[in-house]
């Protein structure tokens, strides 16, 4: 997490120093709703809702030619699930929240319009670091139950995982710096967050016999809805 926070530092500064030299540059907090899910083995998971929140920093766009920005943020990624099982008297609704810090680097584009609104796209590689899960405490809720042989356990978590994020928004007139923002994000990962290997020989809790618990490979797909508030921070030099 140390090099996470230590690169979006090193990019901050060199995103602002190149920007002054443009006029300045923008910066400010997003934060939102989190709707999550995850692909395990190539099947789709019940979407999770949560929650997000990031700084960002942007190069200013005078010509509408583009600019490049750097964000770092915090976000829950997994999926939903809900248990009902009668003879052990467990009936509820849960999910698989793995709390990642992101660092996002990418180019944004602004549409001209003749409006009070402007519309951009963008897109942006990004890395994250798991902070911490909730596997454990989904295994204590099943401890009753004999299916929690079945579940995902803590030690095969990944630590670190990368994908990419597109999407777009509107950035709306507001002052002359400051800027309210609405955004949608689409975060795909390309690694697993989760990946545990065959395991043979575990005796079955049902009926006793011996079984093969399969390969699981989870992959967090993620979308996200953000207000966001644009400051300028306006470099003016003199002679």
């Amino acid at each position: 997490m140390r090099k996470i926070i230590f690169t979006f530092f090193i990019v901050f500064l060199f995103v602002s120093q190149g920007s002054a030299q443009d006029g300045g540059f923008y910066f400010g907090p997003k934060a939102g709703l989190t709707i999550a899910t995850q692909n395990w083995n190539e099947a789709e998971r019940k979407p999770l809702l949560n929650y997000h929140f990031a700084a960002f920093i942007e190069s200013i766009d005078y010509k509408y030619k583009g600019s490049l920005f750097a964000q770092i943020g915090y976000h829950t990624r997994g999926s939903s699930i809900f248990v009902s099982n009668i003879n052990n008297g467990l009936r509820f609704s849960e999910g698989y929240k793995f709390r990642n810090i992101s660092l996002l680097l990418g180019a944004k584009k602004r549409l001209i319009t003749e409006k009070l609104t402007t519309p951009y796209y963008f897109f942006g590689v990004r890395a994250e670091y798991l902070v911490s899960d909730n596997l454990d405490e989904i295994q204590d809720l099943f401890s009753n139950s004999p299916s929690a042989l079945f579940y995902p356990i803590d030690v095969y978590t990944n630590t670190f995982v990368y994908g990419v994020s597109f999407g777009g928004g509107i950035e709306y007139l507001g002052s002359a710096y400051v800027q309210p923002t609405l955004e949608v994000t689409f975060s795909p990962d390309f690694s697993f967050q989760y990946q545990s290997p065959e395991i043979p020989n575990v005796v079955s809790p049902y009926d006793g016999r011996t079984t093969t618990i399969p390969e699981r490979r989870i992959r967090n797909i993620t979308f996200e809805v953000s207000l966001v508030v644009r400051f300028l921070r306006e470099v003016i030099y003199t002679d």
